[in-house]
């Protein structure tokens, strides 16, 4: 398994998205995140895109990936219709409410 491990050391949360998933994690301020993607021991690159709002993270297609915050799995199930907006800061989300999906 290939590794990608950030802090989100911003003084609120963020959005992690893996592509082409679209799967989306909203990571606490403070908390250690780890992202594992599936590579059969090859030392696959990740490519890495940061945005105002958070990060997106580009994953071959068919690539199993975990998502770990603080070394809790999250689940990868969570996608918005207003993905874009929320990472480039045009879209204000409350609290820590949860994503609906679509």
């Amino acid at each position: 398994m290939s590794e990608f491990r950030f802090v989100n050391g911003a003084p609120r949360k963020m959005l992690l998205v893996i592509e082409p998933r679209s799967s989306e994690f909203w990571i606490k301020s403070k908390a250690t995140v780890q992202v594992l993607v599936e590579d059969h021991d090859q030392g696959l690159a990740l490519d890495v895109e940061y945005l105002p709002n958070g990060l997106v993270i580009y994953v071959e297609e068919g690539r199993q990936v975990e998502v770990r915050q603080d070394g809790r799995l999250l689940g990868l199930d969570k996608r918005s219709r207003h993905l874009g907006q929320r990472l480039n800061g045009r879209e204000e989300v409350a609290g820590d409410a949860q994503l609906r999906c679509s």
